[in-house]
């Protein structure tokens, strides 16, 4: 420490020399070495401190040399002060381009959690909608193409039980909203989808009158039907007239959870960057004299110096070309200002937290992602998939539908002899701790095949291996679902609220709780649940009418109809009720896909 304290006191005596007019000791190149040297120091914040304040004077004596004036009576030196930046200003700029970017990491997190949910129902309606306005906002940037109706339910061509494909209509979405002309395109494709979800027949509304005529003649019920679907087949229309209110109730629901994502925009300021928010910043009025350990975002004009320490990590950047190499801690990424807006953005993972980098010129923001709530984001959707394991329906075919998949992905000959409805009986007779333990053991299998294959590949094995079971594609399609996401995309979960008590909604989605001393209830379907610490130190979950559980990171309780899944990290706590879903077979095959679709 007396060694830094000696340098930083020889920092001050040089930077003193210089801004008085003389010549520092060792040259202005001695100086420059010196300060590249403890601006990469790993200083204390006192010491940090003073050198940051002693760096501000000689940021502002390059910027602003010392004039050898005589100076007029009355006036005592030189005036330091400089012009605020204007909104028109590089910094200006460049601190409003960075909000902007961050809200669309965060839209777009929205957006995919968003999608994720409507994967869950039964006809995609708020899916097939979404998926209609994103391509018609596209169109409407093309002159003379015509707008595309709503896709019926379950269009073979959409795919939209794949996650890859939501994802990327999440993405599609969010790139949209980045840019004024993108929002009044995407409000405008919605409102087209409510007012028309697709074209009227040419013969629709004679069929229409007919109908009713029908209807209203003095006949037998059974006559009164036949007749009706005589008319219905003279004249066939391609999509039925009653999708059209459940079309339109989505695409309202839709703008209804779009708006509070476009309401929180950052809005443009007149006076451009906050006071004190840029470190090394080149005005005085928004120059931060040291970084904020306690925040949790940090903004830098990268050509202000080389390096700095924050929340006791050491960052050092360096310009590459018109690009910029970051280094925060022992990770190292590249920044690309020249690249479209929504790609100029990096992740940054250390072991135990993680940045989102961003930049705008020689401007950067780094970000603190919450390690807490990634990490339960990731136990979230293992939780999921654990929960379509314990479905006991159709003698446990998801658990057996994984073993058969798992064979599949090994390479080997299916087994259908160990995967008949009789070895599903042992699971009956298994503990709810032990069949968990045996659900979490599969899906970390299956996470780590499908980590080796293609998703293309992956999709094919599991519909095999239900083929195989006797049972429908979309039990493949689920549990193939459910297992991307817990790899691949696992969900985001909100911020953690300090409550003792909560309801839980049946539509699937999670509650963030921050656990405190005094006991959680958490009310499902009219049944109390109570979380409370005992006297060891564990959290114990308490439901009526069965023994109370343990919860350490990860508990699927089993309900009628569904499952309670709940999920922990420290303090903070995810709670969601997941309802069943269908089990068709393969006997279900002669239906239409719109009567065995699962939700």
């Amino acid at each position: 420490m007396d060694f830094w304290l000696e340098l930083v006191e020889l920092y001050e005596y040089k930077v003193q020399d210089l801004t008085e007019g003389r010549v520092p000791r060792g040259g202005r190149r001695g100086l420059a070495v010196l300060r590249d040297e403890l601006l990469g120091a790993p200083l204390e914040p006192p010491l940090l401190r003073r050198l940051m304040e002693t760096d501000r004077q000689y940021r502002l004596h390059q910027g602003n040399p010392v004039q050898h004036t005589r100076p007029r009576p009355g006036h005592g030196g030189q005036s330091t002060w400089t012009a605020p930046p204007t909104a028109d200003s590089e910094e200006s700029r460049a601190w409003e381009e960075l909000q902007l970017l961050q809200w669309h990491q965060r839209a777009a997190a929205q957006a995919r959690d968003l999608t994720l949910r409507w994967q869950r129902e039964p006809e995609f309606g708020h899916l097939r909608v979404l998926y209609t306005v994103i391509e018609n906002a596209e169109r409407l940037s093309r002159p003379g193409t015509q707008p595309l109706a709503v896709p019926p339910a379950h269009d073979a061509l959409m795919d939209l039980h794949d996650p890859e494909v939501t994802g990327r209509l999440a993405q599609a979405l969010s790139v949209l909203l980045l840019t004024e002309d993108g929002r009044t395109r995407v409000r405008a494709a919605l409102s087209a989808v409510h007012a028309e979800p697709f074209p009227r027949h040419p013969d629709e509304d004679v069929l229409a009158a007919r109908i009713a005529a029908a209807e209203r003649e003095h006949v037998s019920h059974e006559a009164r039907e036949a007749l009706v679907r005589a008319l219905r087949a003279e004249f066939p229309l391609p999509r039925d007239p009653r999708e059209r209110p459940a079309i339109r109730a989505a695409a309202r629901h839709v703008a209804q959870l779009l708006d509070p994502i476009l309401d929180a925009l950052p809005k443009p300021s007149l006076n451009g960057a906050p006071q004190g928010s840029i470190l090394l910043a080149q005005h005085a009025g928004s120059a931060m004299r040291v970084p904020d350990d306690g925040a949790a975002r940090l903004t830098v004009f990268l050509r202000g110096g080389s390096g700095a320490r924050w929340r006791g990590l050491n960052i050092e950047w360096q310009p590459i070309g018109p690009n910029w190499q970051v280094q925060v801690g022992s990770q190292l990424t590249l920044l690309r200002p020249g690249l479209p807006p929504h790609e100029r953005s990096q992740t940054l993972k250390l072991p135990d937290q993680q940045f989102r980098a961003f930049v705008s010129g020689a401007y950067m923001t780094l970000v603190v992602e919450s390690h807490t709530a990634l990490e339960l984001g990731r136990r979230a959707s293992t939780a999921r998939a654990a929960a379509l394991l314990l479905d006991p329906a159709q003698d446990f075919a998801f658990l057996r539908l994984a073993r058969a998949a798992a064979q599949v992905m090994r390479g080997g000959p299916l087994q259908l002899e160990k995967l008949t409805p009789d070895s599903a009986r042992k699971y009956l007779d298994a503990t709810p701790d032990v069949l968990l333990s045996f659900a979490r053991k599969g899906v970390e299998t299956l996470v780590t095949r499908l980590a080796r294959v293609g998703a293309d590949d992956a999709a094919q094995a599991f519909r095999r291996a239900a083929q195989a079971l006797g049972l429908h594609r979309v039990v493949a399609d689920r549990l193939h679902a459910a297992l991307h996401i817990a790899l691949h995309d696992p969900e985001t979960m909100p911020e953690g609220v300090p409550v003792t008590q909560v309801d839980l909604a049946p539509g699937g989605h999670f509650t963030s709780v921050v656990l405190s001393d005094e006991p959680l209830t958490v009310q499902v379907e009219g049944r109390g649940v109570t979380i409370r610490w005992d006297y060891k130190g564990e959290l114990v979950v308490m439901m009526p009418g069965l023994a109370p559980m343990v919860l350490h990171d990860l508990l699927v309780a089993r309900l009628p109809g569904g499952n309670l899944l709940l999920v922990r990290h420290g303090s903070w706590l995810g709670a969601a009720l997941a309802p069943d879903v269908p089990v068709p077979t393969l006997e279900a095959a002669e239906l239409s896909t719109d009567d065995i679709r699962m939700n």
